[in-house]
């Protein structure tokens, strides 16, 4: 069996990646790509250390496929929000998010 360790280091590591993407990058599609890393990485952690409790006070899986559901209904939102930033300004960066204000 795969020792508990070895998925919360997977997950420290994705998180670290994450967290360096979201820093660096300016465009929005790769900022949105680096937070759902993070999120993964969350939810990978949160699996694990479910799995240890043998009790049914921790539904683990079932907190995690409705995680999973909402991660994808936030994406199709910030796609879209892209888009039309696209549209309007034909660039990606999100320093020009700053004109939008009215």
């Amino acid at each position: 069996m795969i020792d508990i360790y070895l998925y919360l280091m997977v997950s420290a590591v994705l998180f670290a990646l994450g967290t360096y993407g979201l820093m660096t990058r300016r465009n929005i599609i790769r900022m949105l790509l680096s937070a759902e890393v993070i999120f993964n990485a969350a939810l990978l952690a949160f699996l694990a250390l479910s799995s240890v409790s043998s009790s049914l006070a921790a539904p683990g899986g079932a907190l995690v496929i409705i995680a999973i559901s909402l991660s994808a209904a936030e994406v199709g939102v910030i796609v879209s929000i892209a888009i039309l930033m696209f549209r309007k300004k034909e660039s990606l960066d999100v320093y020009e998010l700053s004109e939008f204000k009215g």
